[in-house]
């Protein structure tokens, strides 16, 4: 019974793909569904969904390819062609190559799961496509599905009414790209969405009391007002509701201070505070933990020098040995993305990588004057603060939305072309806007005393007959 399990998944997956081939015939946003398919149940259930399958071989995948299939009439001819995603798609591919040899070294080294490194190169092909579909849609599309930003919050609630166990790493970086497009829409007049995000945010801090899924929500939407800043008056147009919730944390902050009980007693937050302030201690288990990590990091750079163009193969384990009740972190990923892409496929991918990254926070950054492009900036800042500490871009559950958005952002996905050119043009630097002043027609003033100039190719209204 056993050996029929990958045959049974093979099937359903050629079933899936079928029925994703049947909706694009009958349904318009059959794309939009399968993708809503794929994500919302990830941010509802996180790791339980996602390994729904058999290692390699998994449901959410599956989904994702389908939603791709159904759509390559669109975006496959664009795929080679696209300028947006002109550098993207060359790291994609060096690292889709990158990952191959190092499945097949850790094969034939007989390292435990190395078919899982494939994701390395598989989900940034998958982003590229994807990238690449949404560039096609009409800008206001994505809209009707926004939606699915709300899952996050409703799978941590879910969590906490059944008792089950939640990734924190994960669901805070479902929580920090809602909380990035929330601003964003409080700025419009709505805020929904980033009270609803950051409700759900403290209640995973109440359940896991882990430092990185606040930091990375903390992060996103710091980043996201940051770019999205069009003056110091725009504090004034806070809602009513925002002024309140940040009155009652002052106010409760400054009651436990008065009372002297100790901020480990508050409460929601009050076990962060506990392992807050235990970090510096190594005979605990906070300590311990970011001992343990500084040591994977140096253990994997160390080891990556041995192999520095191919890596040490994907499934390779990191043993180290530490101090604490933790005192062995045998066979484990080095749980910062950033070094285990150097560590498993060299030093030419991870740069790549790395250099990648980079390139996204600065053409995001560059078009922060638009609101999207902001609230993209602030959700590739979640998504780095999530890979620096964690096994983020190697798991199915983080790898697959964190490289969404990488490829989304690097997209400028909802920004105008016509948008994104002026962007080129307000940071050019001031020769290249005076430049753009000089070439501007003459400005001429009617006897009302306003400007009468139009803009190129306008159409002028004769004399009337």
């Amino acid at each position: 019974m056993t050996a029929d399990i990958p045959l049974l998944v093979s099937v359903c997956a050629a079933v899936c793909v079928a029925s994703g081939v049947l909706l694009a015939l009958c349904i318009r946003g059959a794309g939009w569904l399968l993708w809503a398919s794929c994500l919302a149940p990830l941010f509802l259930l996180g790791r339980e969904y996602a390994t729904v399958g058999v290692s390699s071989v998994y449901l959410m995948d599956v989904l994702a390819v389908s939603a791709l299939l159904v759509t390559v009439h669109m975006w496959g001819p664009r795929a080679f062609s696209e300028s947006r995603l002109r550098w993207f798609r060359l790291v994609a591919v060096i690292l889709a190559a990158a990952s191959a040899q190092a499945v097949y070294r850790g094969i034939e080294a007989g390292y435990p799961d190395p078919l899982k490194g494939g994701i390395l190169g598989l989900y940034p092909l998958l982003g590229w496509f994807a990238a690449t579909w949404f560039l096609t849609r009409p800008v206001h599309e994505p809209l009707r599905w926004r939606w699915v930003l709300y899952v996050p919050t409703c799978g941590v609630l879910v969590a906490w009414v059944v008792h089950t166990p939640v990734i924190a790493a994960a669901s805070g970086l479902y929580l920090a790209i809602a909380a990035a497009f929330g601003v964003q829409m409080r700025y419009r007049g709505s805020s929904r969405l980033l009270l609803w995000t950051l409700t759900g945010a403290a209640l995973l801090t109440a359940l896991a009391s882990k430092r990185g899924p606040l930091l990375a929500v903390v992060a996103a939407v710091s980043a996201t007002a940051l770019a999205g800043r069009t003056g110091r008056r725009r504090v004034i147009r806070w809602p009513v509701v925002s002024w309140t919730v940040v009155t009652l944390g002052v106010m409760i902050l400054l009651a436990f201070s008065l009372s002297g009980r100790h901020l480990s007693d508050m409460p929601v937050v009050g076990g962060l505070m506990t392992r807050l302030s235990s970090s510096a201690d190594l005979h605990t288990e906070a300590g311990a933990n970011v001992g343990l990590r500084l040591e994977m990091w140096r253990e994997a750079l160390r080891m990556a020098w041995q192999e520095p163009v191919l890596g040490a193969g994907a499934g390779h384990p990191i043993d180290v040995v530490g101090f604490g009740p933790r005192a062995n972190f045998a066979n484990s990923g080095p749980h910062n993305s950033f070094v285990g892409y150097i560590y498993y496929l060299g030093w030419p991918a991870g740069l790549g990588f790395v250099l990648l990254v980079v390139a996204t926070l600065r053409r995001t950054w560059r078009a922060r004057r638009r609101p999207v492009a902001a609230s993209w900036f602030g959700a590739t800042v979640g998504v780095c603060v999530t890979a620096f500490t964690n096994v983020a871009f190697e798991t199915t559950f983080i790898g697959l939305p964190s490289w969404l958005v990488l490829a989304c952002a690097y997209a400028l996905v909802g920004v105008d072309r016509d948008d994104e050119g002026e962007n080129r043009a307000d940071t050019g630097g001031p020769g290249r806007r005076k430049r753009l002043v000089a070439q501007r027609p003459a400005v001429q003033a009617g006897a009302t005393g306003r400007s009468t100039a139009r803009s190129p190719g306008a159409p002028t209204a004769g004399l009337p007959a």
